[in-house]
């Protein structure tokens, strides 16, 4: 019994690492929703990659960014203080993004986690939520999955919903409600005249 047990074990191990990164279902998962509950959302502009993995990673064409320098355009939320912060990215098995999916010269509405909880931390994203959204700052806007219903946003509008609480998910509930509420009725109405 000791040897199946042993068995099973070390045949699950290796994908343990896996298991670990796994998000589950995000259906809610949101930019507005990930702004809500964080310590800091920022307007950041990419300044530069520092930092460079060593391995080749498969799909990608040349050196992986590790790390990346972002100056604060505008703080929404939070306490950080300097201009300049440095964000990393995925080494393959920190459950974060890779940075080639920023660009340098390019801005993003973000909400970063602290690495740790001091003044000069190192900020990082995480795979299984929205944590930023690409930003077209001639236009004003924000692009990607803001809310359930919203994929732009107006960054004035944006910052009123994140001091006023954003109202998507009431307005979207509502309508699903009002949905559900109409297809019962519908059915119950259509029993009662198969009755009469």
């Amino acid at each position: 019994m000791k040897k199946v047990i042993i068995l099973i074990f070390l045949s699950i191990f290796p994908f343990l690492k896996v298991l670990a990164c796994s998000c589950g279902v995000a259906w809610n998962d949101s930019f507005s929703r990930t702004a809500q509950n964080s310590e800091l959302v920022v307007l950041i502009k990419v300044l530069s990659f520092d930092e460079y993995l060593e391995d080749d990673i498969l799909g990608y064409d040349g050196k992986m960014p590790y790390s990346m320098t972002v100056e604060i355009i505008k703080k929404y939320k939070g306490k950080e203080s300097r201009n300049k912060i440095k964000i990393l990215g995925d080494d393959g098995i920190l459950c974060r993004p890779y940075l080639s999916e920023f660009k340098v010269g390019n801005y993003y509405l973000a909400a970063p986690l602290a690495i740790y909880a001091t003044s000069n931390t190192d900020y990082e994203f995480f795979s299984c939520r929205t944590d930023y959204l690409k930003v077209n700052i001639s236009a004003n806007r924000a692009y990607g999955k803001y809310s359930l219903i919203r994929y732009i946003i107006n960054l004035k509008a944006f910052e009123k919903k994140l001091e006023n609480r954003d109202w998507d998910y009431l307005i979207f509930g509502s309508i699903v409600s009002l949905i559900i509420m109409t297809f019962l009725t519908r059915k119950i109405n259509n029993r009662n005249k198969v009755k009469v």
